[in-house]
């Protein structure tokens, strides 16, 4: 068994390449529509925001295929970190294939639900049942990335998103432009090179899984004792990312009653800082694997030194991003749109970015460290305090009461991201996770 090297900055780096070929699956669908229409990118920022919804349910038990693994891994049990790996695989495929089916049937009533403007909702319909489908690969592919992650391969990952991202530009640009004698689709062609892409990368992982891994998915199983201890991780980990969605839903509502170019503004906004945003969940997912490693070697004292390291270098790096950002924000808005009043409510909201992610950073990490630690109930109890007594409630006061628009959706967004982040450090600062316990000894 390769043993896992406890760097944050080897472990970390791989994971935000991968993550940033993800992001930009989704970026280039936006730049490259941005340039057939405007509505075209409010359409696929509503139907994505639905889409993730959905997609997050599949993080259930690939949550906890990282934070079980991880244990036995730092155990040396690796037999169960494979059977691990096993049992959440299959687990997400079932899981992957109801979402799909449910997705692509409802889809276009849940549009209609949260309120969104009729100019979107054909392009959103039609987005949201082609992707709706790849949720089936989105289940596999997740819980296997966790798997070569845990098991210390996160390039293999790296490399294999990289080539999902080569394959859905070629196909954006042919189906969305027409090129070649093809017929423009536009966002219909989007929609087919994002789920073409995430079918290549869920076959490119499945081979390297036998190969690397060393693991046989074609005797593909539940194993009980590891899908309880999944459950354990994953149930409540990913209740808090359901509840944190469905407030963004909520959220959306009161975007969709401010006007059109409020939720394209939105959109645009949401994708700039998702590049601060994967950062931020490199380091925190890098640093959860250290953390569980030391707590299946039964050493949590690094664990709780480590975090507050990884958190510092977190900071540093956000200061310095956020900074960029607002240095260079209109070249960066102008990538996207030139439309007076959207370039403006972008501009404004980029201010409050520092805010924002130091909030965040603060949460994801030490959230995940605690996950990984085994304490899962206390951060699902605080995001939904926070997420619909701070975030929802206080956008609907400063952007529809207060008339403070977009600018007041983002107010409230931070307010809830400081809090939970306080929360969650005090919460580790306290060591109760020290007395809890997930895995066996052998």
């Amino acid at each position: 068994m390769k043993k896992l090297e406890k760097n944050i900055y080897k472990l970390s780096w791989p994971i935000f390449i991968e993550l940033l070929f993800f992001t930009l699956l989704g970026t280039v669908d936006t730049i490259m529509l941005s340039n057939y229409s405007d509505t075209a990118v409010g359409s696929v920022g509503v139907s994505n925001r639905i889409l993730f919804l959905f997609a997050i349910v599949v993080n259930v038990l690939a949550l906890g295929i990282g934070v079980v693994s991880a244990q036995y891994l730092g155990a040396n049990q690796e037999q169960k970190a494979k059977d691990t790996v096993v049992t959440g695989v299959f687990g997400n495929l079932i899981l992957g294939v109801l979402l799909s089916g449910f997705v692509m049937l409802f889809g276009r009533e849940f549009i209609t639900l949260i309120g969104t403007d009729a100019v979107f909702i054909e392009d959103s319909t039609t987005y949201i049942r082609i992707v709706g489908f790849s949720l089936v690969f989105v289940s596999i592919r997740v819980g296997l990335s966790t798997a070569f992650r845990s098991f210390s391969h996160p390039k293999v990952v790296m490399i294999i998103m990289g080539v999902g991202n080569l394959v859905n530009i070629i196909i954006n640009a042919v189906l969305i432009y027409g090129l070649f004698g093809a017929p423009s689709l536009g966002v219909h062609g989007a929609a087919i090179g994002t789920l073409v892409a995430r079918i290549v990368m869920v076959v490119l992982l499945i081979i390297f899984a036998y190969k690397i891994l060393k693991i046989k998915l074609h005797k593909i199983r539940l194993y009980i004792t590891q899908l309880k201890k999944i459950l354990y991780v994953g149930i409540p980990a990913a209740t808090e990312n359901v509840m944190y969605n469905i407030a963004q839903v909520l959220i959306l509502f009161f975007v969709n009653q401010i006007s059109p170019e409020a939720v394209i503004a939105q959109s645009y906004i949401m994708l700039i800082l998702s590049y601060v945003f994967i950062f931020t969940f490199a380091v925190a997912s890098g640093n959860s694997i250290i953390v569980g490693y030391y707590i299946g070697e039964r050493n949590p004292e690094p664990a709780l030194k480590h975090t507050f390291k990884t958190f510092k270098i977190a900071l540093i790096m956000i200061v310095i991003i956020t900074g960029l950002l607002n240095i260079f924000a209109y070249p960066l808005i102008n990538l996207f749109t030139d439309d007076p009043e959207i370039v403006t409510m972008i501009r404004n909201v980029l201010y409050l970015a520092i805010i924002i992610e130091i909030g965040r950073s603060m949460n994801m990490i030490f959230i995940a460290a605690l996950r990984s630690a085994g304490d899962t109930i206390f951060p699902v109890v605080m995001a939904v305090i926070s997420m619909f007594g701070i975030a929802v409630l206080f956008t609907y006061i400063f952007a529809i009461r207060l008339e403070l628009g977009i600018i007041g959706v983002f107010l409230a967004l931070s307010m809830d991201e400081i809090f939970r982040g306080l929360s969650m450090t005090i919460r580790w600062s306290r060591k109760k996770w020290m007395r809890m316990e997930l895995i066996e000894t052998s």
